[in-house]
């Protein structure tokens, strides 16, 4: 019998960092580490960036009010909303400031605002009032009439996680970040005293720094470094989606009563629908994103005690995200810290509220590189814009009819909830998407009423068509995936991109 030959895996390049995860801590890591001089990648074992707990979120910025006094994740939120609307100018994104009304339905639930602001305060956060049912109908006409008080702030907002995560990921790229998808890391070994050597699926990497940015399986990355005794507590919420129809209803971000198995929270989305979550159950494990009918019921249950007007045949959609705690830190607080058994590497372990933090985190990342040795010189010249995806919903009439008129494909109606249009949809797949959930989380053909009924066809036709594949090379999310298996009649595989 012959001796099988071993493969020696591809060598992808070598870096001075790589960062571990392209979530949204990820990427807002890889875009503050592209200001700097030197050589960096970025690896993520999905096919898309911020596939993973990233866009399964309710996508607020926050106030640290929900932070424990002295905590690192109150630190490190502390001026966020600032921080997301300076972003969204650079990056030509959208942040659409909301507030937040802390709500008590009782007597006894009024000390609970006078503590979040306590909490607020004391990690930075200003400008809180306390407010009487009367403003509460003032600036809430269709909450609950138990309520009888209520803790305002003005600033914070909420935006749109996939399409943050992705261009974090790209003005990047931009910048000279190498991006490797679909980059499963299998090991990780030290070289020498200067390098890692990082195994991947898709080939290896040489890097002096490595960051474990990787969200769910950080513990499993920090693991092949040697740190064996970090572990995670994990717990899974229900989120639900409300039709534009209704989106009157709610105005600002309204939080109710929280406990170990829910959080109150109904809120307008960056895109005009209402989300409402979160009850909390255990997962069989980390991708066990599936909903029950119990988990809908008590979360709309929790909406309906804050909104009576809210129904069920509003509800379009319902999805879950797994939300992780870990053991080196007490009271659900972050771990930020390099690795206790391996130089240079730095374990990000971050719960909630990580959206929020995320451009807290990335400097005090770049901080602690900087104290492993890292030489942080600035670039001369730094891409601050990427080119936006233009937004045919919402662009004004005297604009439609331009890009109508530079590019008869905007004339064109792919997603009739959405407006999403031909151009968008194919511009999309020409800056890197090539999932049917990729165009759906950056261009929302398919987060509609009809949830993709209608313009999935389309969708997967286009992405056949300009990546010139057959309709069964589609894929939903990656690999092990595809929305077509096979054809009933023959001659269906007739070419490449024919669909």
């Amino acid at each position: 019998m012959a001796k099988a030959q071993s493969v020696s895996p591809a060598f992808l390049g070598e870096c001075d960092v790589v960062i571990i995860g392209a979530g949204i801590i990820g990427a807002m890591i890889a875009r503050e580490l592209s200001k700097l001089k030197g050589k960096f990648a970025l690896i993520e074992k999905e096919a898309f960036p911020g596939f993973g707990v990233s866009k399964a979120s309710l996508s607020q910025i926050h106030l640290p009010d929900f932070c424990p006094i002295g905590s690192l994740k109150g630190k490190l939120s502390a001026n966020a909303p600032q921080r997301f609307k300076k972003l969204a100018r650079e990056l030509d994104l959208h942040y659409r400031e909301v507030g937040e009304i802390w709500l008590a339905l009782k007597q006894e639930h009024i000390e609970n605002l006078w503590e979040a602001k306590k909490r607020g305060e004391s990690n930075g956060a200003r400008g809180y009032e306390i407010i009487g049912p009367e403003k509460i109908r003032q600036l809430e006409p269709y909450v609950t009439k138990k309520a009888i008080a209520g803790l305002y702030a003005k600033e914070p907002g909420v935006l749109y996680t996939p399409e943050w995560t992705f261009a974090l990921t790209e003005n990047a790229v931009q910048n000279g970040v190498s991006l490797y998808l679909g980059a499963a890391v299998t090991g990780i070994d030290k070289e020498d005293d200067h390098y890692y050597k990082v195994t991947t699926t898709r080939g290896q990497i040489r890097a002096r720094y490595v960051i474990n940015a990787a969200g769910l399986y950080s513990d499993e990355i920090a693991a092949l470094l040697g740190d064996a005794d970090i572990h995670l507590e994990l717990r899974k919420g229900t989120m639900l989606i409300f039709d534009k129809s209704v989106s009157s209803l709610v105005r600002h971000m309204l939080f109710g009563t929280f406990s170990e198995k829910h959080s109150q929270d109904i809120a307008p989305t960056a895109h005009g629908n209402l989300i409402l979550g979160v009850h909390y159950v255990k997962p069989r494990n980390k991708k066990d994103t599936s909903v029950s009918r119990e988990n809908i019921e008590e979360t709309f249950k929790l909406g309906k005690e804050l909104v009576p007007a809210l129904r069920e045949k509003d509800m379009i959609t319902s999805f879950s995200g797994i939300l992780c705690t870990n053991n080196k830190a007490s009271d659900g607080d972050f771990y930020i810290a390099p690795s206790e058994h391996a130089p240079r590497a730095i374990h990000v372990l971050a719960g909630a509220p990580g959206l929020t933090a995320a451009p807290g985190i990335a400097d005090m990342v770049i901080r602690l590189l900087v104290e492993q040795g890292l030489k942080a010189e600035e670039k001369k010249v730094f891409h601050t814009r990427k080119e936006s995806f233009p937004r045919f919903e919402s662009a004004p009439l005297s604009k439609k009819e331009k890009m109508i008129a530079s590019n008869p494909k905007y004339g064109h109606i792919v997603c009739r909830c959405e407006q999403v249009t031909e151009a968008e949809v194919i511009n999309a797949i020409k800056r890197g998407v090539d999932t049917m959930d990729g165009v759906k989380h950056l261009t929302r053909a398919g987060m509609g009423r009809c949830q993709g009924s209608f313009c999935g066809s389309s969708v997967l036709k286009y992405l056949a068509n300009t990546l010139g594949i057959p309709a069964t090379k589609v894929t939903k999310k990656g690999a092990g995936s595809h929305h077509i298996v096979g054809y009933t009649k023959q001659g269906g595989e007739s070419g490449a991109g024919e669909c």
